[in-house]
């Protein structure tokens, strides 16, 4: 305003002075909210013009509270979306050296949710990992819409005055500048595309505290949460349970909810603004703060877990998780046609299964009753959880060498994420 003549460099000065107080006496709860005064945008108003006389009745001018009101929403996101891409770098952190320490913990990979293979736990932790680094792009790319100046849209169609744009998106900060007022100033886009990365956040966290659940009760037993991040029950003395990794998956539904909410009240809509876009502002906030507590609860999980390799061994072994290397054995070393290789190897598990045994423990001579190849080191070696593991050579595989390379690409990725969000 004082550059198109609106305010002397005085009245800039004592409105710039009066507006700080005015933040403080917000942050501390000291501002009077008055009915009749309708919204915040007029307390603030009032409250200037009290301090300051005339000139705060200036403050409007060249502005709608249409197009303050979208701006102000925009700049929040991008002051909150950078602090949750902080949080997802932090999480994948904790997830990268977690993975780092478990290369050579074997545990079991679940298909249908019963054993399926052996795996190094470090691909289990690495696979949240890459899903979080997309969900760091898309909050990257859901930014993008908020950087944009929607001032001088004034209610719809423009201002009468010279208000300079791009003078105003440089003292913002911000990239560009919305060619239309009427979408300028409409739009919710930019909220819809936060929500959505929100969305998309939770469920992969919904999805890791399904996992937590599962992997650390007792039926399934590979992973033990330490009691500060567990609860116990108030009539049963040997329960502990999991209530942040429920609380988060209960949340997951809220942030859906919010999307939903704002793409139900968004699709009817006739043009520019409508009173129904006041109620952005919930799903917004609620959809922030709610990823936001999730993602540090998850990370103190993932943190403070550890393994419990021999109840993973006992899974991987009950589940005949080395049934599928057994078959591919006799197929490429002993070159038995592969549907033979399957009826032997599905034959030898219902031997096990009605005996009460595994495929290690076994009798040899139970063994050979079904094939002549189930004896000695090769059957040993073709049944082996570590080297089951070890024999996923293709590239994203979990053998070793695999696994170290990955860390390698990991780490990468992980620094550049530092780089660009800490």
């Amino acid at each position: 305003m004082k550059q198109i003549g609106i305010l002397s460099g005085n009245e800039l000065s004592k409105i710039e002075t009066s507006l700080s107080q005015i933040k403080t006496e917000l942050e501390e709860g000291r501002l009077e909210f008055k009915p009749e005064l309708e919204d915040i945008h007029m307390h603030i108003e009032s409250r200037l013009t009290e301090l300051i006389g005339e000139t705060g009745k200036k403050l409007h001018t060249a502005r709608s509270r249409n197009d303050q009101v979208t701006q102000d929403v925009r700049l929040y996101i991008l002051g909150r979306g950078k602090e949750i891409l902080k949080s997802i770098v932090s999480l994948r952190s904790s997830l990268y050296e977690k993975a780092k320490r478990s290369v050579d913990v074997i545990i079991p990979g679940y298909t249908h949710l019963q054993v399926a293979q052996p795996i190094r736990a470090s691909q289990y932790l690495l696979s949240w990992f890459w899903a979080l680094e997309r969900d760091q792009e898309f909050f990257r790319f859901a930014l993008k819409a908020s950087d944009e100046l929607a001032l001088g849209g004034g209610a719809m169609a423009g201002v009468n005055y010279p208000t300079d744009r791009e003078f105003l998106k440089k003292e913002l900060g911000l990239s560009k500048v919305s060619p239309n007022s009427m979408d300028g100033v409409s739009s919710r886009d930019h909220i819809l595309e936060f929500l959505f990365a929100c969305t998309q956040l939770m469920i992969h966290a919904s999805r890791i505290c399904e996992d937590i659940i599962l992997y650390s009760s007792q039926e399934f037993g590979i992973l033990r949460l330490p009691d500060s991040l567990t609860t116990g029950s108030s009539i049963m003395p040997q329960k502990k349970n999991p209530d942040i990794a429920e609380l988060i998956r209960g949340k997951a539904g809220r942030v859906i909810g919010n999307l939903n909410h704002l793409l139900v009240m968004l699709k009817g809509l006739p043009s520019t603004y409508n009173r129904d876009l006041q109620e952005d502002k919930l799903a917004l906030f609620d959809s922030i703060e709610t990823v936001e507590i999730s993602l540090e609860g998850i990370r103190e999980m993932i943190e403070g877990w550890v393994w419990v390799p021999e109840r993973a061994e006992s899974s991987l072994k009950n589940g005949f998780a080395t049934a599928t290397d057994l078959a591919d054995f006799l197929v490429y070393e002993k070159k038995v046609p592969f549907r033979t290789a399957h009826e032997l190897v599905g034959t030898l598990v219902g031997v096990c299964v009605e005996q009460k045994k595994t495929l290690f423990d076994l009798p040899e001579s139970d063994r050979i009753s079904i094939s002549e190849h189930f004896v000695g080191k090769e059957y040993e070696n073709a049944v082996s959880l570590s080297l089951s593991a070890d024999k996923k050579i293709s590239y994203g595989g979990t053998s070793k060498k695999r696994q170290e390379e990955q860390l390698k690409i990991a780490l990468e990725s992980l620094r550049e994420a530092e780089t660009l969000f800490l």
